[in-house]
């Protein structure tokens, strides 16, 4: 049991060697065969998966045709089309910066500071100093005019600003929670694939442990 523990040891020491030394710049032609015939096993896997669920591939892709003719074809209804398109970008737009929020790309970017917590400073102001939240669009939220209605003094309310920027609020926390799915995926694929990661800190960790001499 020893002797089969130790060469099972050794074995995945090699293959975290070879796998450490796969990369682009060192074994080009074998890192490019490897991701091609990933990316086809993939594909095969992506296409049984599609023809077992064509029935909702028909559907989805009957809903699409039957949106594009909507948007390209005139008539009253683009007034909504309209109204549902500025709604869409401005979602994917809060959607992206929370995307943003939770990947970083490298710099620990905060979107939250930089763009949701000033438009939320911005309509809490100009909330208060309108009276309203009955702001005209357009501008808003590009630029904010306080309505032409008349509005008695003080009846601003804390739950009528949270209602404003609701919208964006929510946006902004889905797409933070978006950011956060591929990292779990990966690590998921790593668990069920049974590999051990290849981190140093894991490997030096798992070297501490095999030589403790009091159970940690």
């Amino acid at each position: 049991s020893f002797a089969d523990s130790s060469l099972l040891s050794e074995r995945k020491r090699r293959d975290r060697e070879e796998r450490l030394n796969i990369v682009l710049w060192r074994k080009p032609l074998v890192t490019l065969q490897y991701f091609f015939l990933e990316t086809l096993i993939n594909l095969k896997e992506w296409t049984i998966k599609l023809w077992h669920r064509r029935s909702i591939l028909v559907s989805f892709l009957l809903t699409l045709a039957v949106l594009t003719a909507t948007y390209y074809i005139e008539g009253t209804h683009q007034q909504y089309v309209r109204y549902m398109e500025k709604k869409f970008f401005w979602c994917a737009y809060w959607v992206g910066l929370g995307i943003l929020s939770s990947v970083g790309l490298g710099t620990g970017l905060h979107t939250f500071l930089l763009y949701l917590g000033p438009h939320i400073a911005s309509v809490t102001l100009a909330a208060y100093e309108c009276n309203s939240v009955n702001f005209p669009e357009p501008p808003y939220p590009d630029q904010i005019i306080c309505p032409d209605e008349e509005t008695t003094e003080g009846s601003i309310s804390l739950w009528a600003i949270i209602s404003k920027v609701r919208l964006e609020a929510c946006m902004w926390g889905a797409g933070t929670a978006i950011g956060e799915l591929p990292p779990y995926f990966m690590a998921r694929a790593a668990r069920l694939s049974g590999a051990e990661p290849d981190d140093e800190e894991y490997q030096e960790f798992e070297e501490m442990l095999e030589h403790a001499e009091t159970a940690q």
